[in-house]
């Protein structure tokens, strides 16, 4: 039997009975009367109604019952439903978790390597830290440069004002100087008449030195005839021994005249030669002069480097000028170049490998080990030159004209001898150390000759000024004086060549701006 019904009818006779209970408590008993049939007609009765109810009850109930069992039914499917989902979902989830471990396996490689890229960040902060701490230091120990530059620009300054003065002294010297030059043409051209009648005086007693002569020969003929009256002519022939002797001593003396008038004239020449040059070296000199004895004692300046190339790796490149060799105040020769002939040109960031240099004279090279850079101007670099070296090469040297002023014009000849020409200048008002050239004019664009920078400028008697910084300004060399220097070949550091050239970068700011 089903387990559902047996419920149901069971409920339903538990229902009934405790219909039929009664638990009021007992009533008075009543009175006994006669019509027992219609009692009991009565008890009959309602128990009918009794069960009627009981069984409309059941029915009610039986109807909720089956419609609870159909809503259980559903419930059950409904459950089913959800069971078999959720099965699915498991079953899902499971694929999930493996997959999800799978996830898991690669998170935890992949946090191995985040940890791993973490350290090495890590590493790398310590890194920059202490470049930072090295960078804080380094601009301490610049700001330290700065102010000890600060400290040497105002000794500059005060020895400008010196060196000015001295300029104004060594003006005065030489006006002084032209005029005693005057003075000494003047002497020289009274003592040239001067010698000219000592030779003639000179010549005038070599003649009578030689009549002196041929006198006391035919003298000592008439003594040796006179021998043999020597006992009646004795008297004579002692006074013609006294007229002998005392021709003698005249003769000795007019000798030693004529020497000391020799010296002298050997003095005025050497003096006269030495104002002669003199006159020489100020002689103006024509452009074409100038240029052929630039032509006639150049040499060239090769730069060999090895630069890294942004796409094509390391290559060689090479850097060539003409120079001439200069001799300073103190007797020391050197080349000079500007800085863009040579692989550490101010206008350009190269990554410098090897830097070599050498000189090459007609068919003889010498290697050169270290350059330095003008204090001046920066941008020009000078080489020095050991003195067996050019006196090897038999080249003339140009002197430095320290006085450039004196002339209205300048020479200025091509690095590469392609053109050379002549241009007026003067001096700019901001430093004392710089000239302006003068360019041609707008309808003269298409001139034969335009300065440049890297110009060689000469003086109009040939002595060397300096060279075009730019394209209108060239800088006085009145000596060789080192900002830096760098090592070349086997001493080539391209850390330190970097540094070098970074600060003198800003060197070059310092000037004034309209020379920049």
């Amino acid at each position: 039997m089903n387990k559902t019904l047996m419920l149901v009818i069971c409920d339903f006779l538990l229902l009934s009975m405790l219909a039929l209970a009664r638990f009021d408590p007992p009533e008075e008993a009543p009175q006994a009367t006669l019509d027992a049939t219609a009692s009991d007609a009565t008890a009959e009765a309602e128990l009918i109604a009794l069960l009627e109810e009981s069984l409309q009850a059941e029915q009610g109930s039986r109807e909720n019952l089956s419609s609870d069992l159909s809503e259980t039914r559903e419930n059950l499917q409904e459950k089913a439903r959800l069971l078999a989902e959720r099965e699915a979902q498991l079953e899902e989830t499971l694929a999930n978790l493996e997959m999800t471990a799978e996830e898991a396996a690669e998170l935890a490689a992949s946090k191995t390597a985040i940890e791993q890229a973490q350290a090495e960040l890590q590493a790398e902060r310590d890194s920059l830290a202490e470049r930072f701490e090295e960078t804080r230091e380094q601009l301490e120990k610049t700001s330290e440069e700065r102010i000890q530059m600060a400290d040497t620009l105002g000794q500059l300054k005060e020895e400008r004002s010196v060196a000015d003065e001295r300029l104004k002294q060594a003006e005065e010297a030489l006006r002084l100087r032209e005029i005693e030059l005057a003075k000494r043409e003047t002497e020289l051209r009274a003592l040239e008449e001067e010698r000219e009648q000592l030779a003639s005086t000179s010549e005038e007693l070599n003649r009578e030195l030689q009549v002196a002569q041929a006198q006391k020969s035919l003298l000592e003929t008439n003594l040796a005839e006179e021998q043999a009256e020597k006992a009646v002519l004795q008297k004579e022939k002692e006074e013609a021994f006294a007229r002998a002797d005392r021709l003698t001593e005249n003769v000795s003396e007019l000798g030693q005249g004529v020497s000391q008038l020799g010296q002298n004239v050997t003095t005025l020449t050497q003096s006269s030669e030495a104002i002669r040059e003199e006159i020489e070296a100020a002689r103006p000199q024509t452009t074409s002069e100038i240029f052929t004895r630039f032509q006639n004692n150049q040499a060239t300046v090769r730069f060999i480097s090895q630069e890294q190339a942004l796409l094509r790796g390391e290559t060689e490149r090479v850097y060539e000028s003409k120079s001439i060799l200069i001799k300073d105040s103190e007797g020391t020769t050197f080349l000079v170049t500007h800085s863009n002939n040579t692989p550490f040109a101010f206008s350009k960031t190269a990554n410098l490998d090897s830097v070599s240099l050498e000189i090459q004279i007609g068919s003889g090279t010498l290697p050169v080990r270290q350059i330095g850079f003008l204090a001046t101007d920066p941008r020009l670099v000078f080489i020095p030159l050991p003195k067996i070296f050019v006196d090897s090469t038999g080249l003339e040297t140009f002197d430095l004209a320290l006085q450039p002023e004196r002339w209205e014009e300048a020479i200025l000849v091509k690095d590469d001898e392609s053109n050379f020409g002549r241009t007026e200048f003067r001096r700019i008002t901001s430093s004392g150390r710089f000239l302006k050239m003068d360019r041609p004019a707008l309808g003269e664009l298409f001139a034969d000759f335009a300065s440049s920078r890297g110009d060689l400028a000469f003086t109009k008697n040939s002595q060397f000024i300096g060279l075009m910084t730019d394209t209108d300004h060239a800088v006085v060399i009145d000596k060789f004086v080192a900002a830096a220097i760098i090592d070349l070949g086997a001493g080539f550091d391209p850390l330190v060549a970097d540094e070098t050239v970074e600060q003198l970068r800003e060197r070059v700011r310092g000037l004034p701006s309209e020379v920049q």
